[in-house]
């Protein structure tokens, strides 16, 4: 098939509205979760599903591949804002929390692949306090910069990367060393024209061994959205086609004065975080894991080592259109 084009003219931030105040979370989130204070990360925001140990971010949605690379496309209500601005955290024992950011971009997370898998996980905040990106590139020494744990992935087998409901697809974390050993990180978030990209696998090879095909969506700022209303119908990103239309402003403005949202369900002033080590016990074999890391070589992939298909869409990376 043909290579496809995607154009980067409907990702434009500079066309959309930029007076929204990260206050907006505040009055949009609450219905569907608790808003806590934590330590010194502020308002963060815990989705009630979440509640649940076995809940994970990232995996009730799937991949698509659009003008700004890989793009997560969420089933759950939340997932315009909590897979496109801020990060997550997990506390011991009470699961995963949202950390809203300002900046959107198509998905905040740490990429592996390599053999047969292909794995992802949220990436955290680097420290305490407002969450902003500096407009810095995240590389493929993440793992070791926020210190991400096995546990933290969620890893599926390479020919499902393109399956529209990966939750049912997922391993169960507690086999994700075996995959972190057997892969490599190639996160690759940058930053261009104020637009943040998220190459992170080669999609032209996911795609050759990916069953079904991987969906392609051309990105498209809804400049004129009523956002209130928008949040009532559940479109501030949807798919409408080919396109993936998002109604959410590209930067979330700092409010003039702090602003807290309505209802704080408590104050946690000193959380426990769990950074995904729980399962490797035994202390040698964490550092020698935390090695393996270290001296990964984004650029030398294992390959996978089952058929690819005979044809597969291809595509010209986002960073070589720019």
């Amino acid at each position: 098939m043909a290579i496809m084009m995607l154009a980067l003219s409907g990702a434009r931030p500079a066309e959309a509205r930029t007076d929204v105040s990260i206050d907006f979370f505040y009055d949009s989130l609450g219905s569907g979760g608790s808003w806590v204070e934590l330590g010194d990360y502020g308002y963060c925001w815990q989705p009630s599903v979440a509640v649940s140990t076995g809940w994970r971010p990232y995996s009730d949605g799937y991949w698509a591949y659009t003008d700004l690379g890989w793009t997560w496309v969420s089933y759950e209500d939340f997932g315009w804002a909590t897979y496109h601005y801020g990060r997550w955290v997990r506390l011991r024992d009470r699961g995963w929390f949202w950390v809203p950011g300002r900046e959107w971009g198509p998905a905040w997370v740490s990429w592996r692949t390599g053999g047969d898998y292909v794995g992802w996980a949220p990436l955290p905040p680097r420290g305490g306090g407002e969450l902003v990106y500096e407009s810095g590139p995240i590389s493929a020494r993440v793992d070791i910069d926020f210190d991400i744990g096995p546990s933290c992935y969620n890893f599926v087998d390479v020919r499902y990367i393109g399956e529209p409901l990966l939750r049912e697809r997922i391993y169960a974390p507690e086999q994700n060393v075996t995959y972190i050993s057997t892969t490599v990180n190639v996160t690759n978030i940058t930053y261009s024209n104020s637009t943040y990209y998220n190459y992170g696998p080669d999609y032209n090879t996911l795609s050759r061994y990916s069953t079904r095909p991987i969906q392609r969506l051309t990105l498209q700022r809804d400049t004129n959205a009523d956002l209130s209303a928008a949040v009532q119908s559940k479109s501030l990103m949807k798919v409408q086609g080919d396109k993936l239309v998002v109604a959410a402003p590209p930067v979330f403005q700092k409010p003039p004065t702090p602003v807290a949202p309505k209802v704080v369900k408590e104050k946690i002033q000193k959380p426990t975080m769990e950074h995904g080590w729980t399962a490797v016990s035994d202390p040698k074999a964490q550092t020698e894991l935390k090695e393996k890391m270290k001296s990964e070589d984004a650029k030398n992939i294992p390959p996978p080592t089952i058929k690819p298909r005979e044809s597969a869409e291809t595509a010209q990376s986002p960073a070589a259109m720019k």
